[in-house]
């Protein structure tokens, strides 16, 4: 990769983007500290005073990675409870898509086991907390049926985590290919889910 030009007084944001890039190109594994900093033209103790150690490095990219794909999920139109639900799982899987090595390490327990970085956990919960607004909005407005909310949240979150997975994995065709596949499959499990005595919110 080549090297990149290093700023006075920036080098914390620096290694970010260029830690990224290298994410984003080849993934986790190819990111170290000692390579980072020669990349940067710095010693590597100077890069070690922003970031303990690579695992440091890698919370702070997977939370830069949820704060981006809550923002997204912020983004979906709530006035309509269908459209809503189903515009949640569409930024969610185009997320993956974009991005999808982030992606990986995002959820990649492995790399990054949940409890060892708290502001890791509070990044992912809080994206994971408009889904769940999404999904009792639906329940407030009589669209979705009077089960537990932990439960209707649970079901959505599988289905789109999963099929992101399968999309970016190949197991799955993507929008180019098939462009309303995943819709389609967000709605199937939707519907599913409609409360039937309802006519507050037909569907379109």
């Amino acid at each position: 990769m080549a090297r990149t030009a290093y700023h006075h007084g920036d080098l914390s944001q620096q290694a970010h983007q260029q830690a990224l890039a290298t994410l984003r190109e080849q993934g986790d594994g190819a990111i170290s500290l000692r390579a980072l900093a020669r990349q940067l033209g710095v010693s590597a103790p100077a890069l070690y005073r922003h970031y303990a150690d690579r695992e440091s490095l890698l919370a702070e990219l997977a939370i830069s990675g949820f704060q981006a794909l809550r923002q997204r999920l912020l983004a979906v139109n709530q006035q309509d409870s269908r459209k809503a639900l189903i515009g949640i799982g569409l930024a969610y899987v185009a997320f993956a898509r974009d991005e999808p090595n982030l992606y990986r390490l995002m959820f990649g327990g492995r790399v990054l086991p949940r409890g060892a970085h708290p502001r890791l956990d509070q990044a992912g919960l809080a994206a994971f907390q408009v889904l769940e607004d999404t999904v009792a909005n639906g329940q407030q407005r009589g669209y979705l049926k009077a089960a537990p909310l932990s439960l209707l949240t649970a079901a959505a979150w599988s289905l789109v985590h999963g099929l992101s997975q399968l999309t970016i994995d190949g197991h799955l065709p993507g929008p180019d290919s098939e462009p309303q596949l995943a819709a389609g499959i967000t709605a199937l499990l939707l519907d599913g889910s409609i409360e039937r005595t309802t006519n507050k919110e037909p569907s379109p």
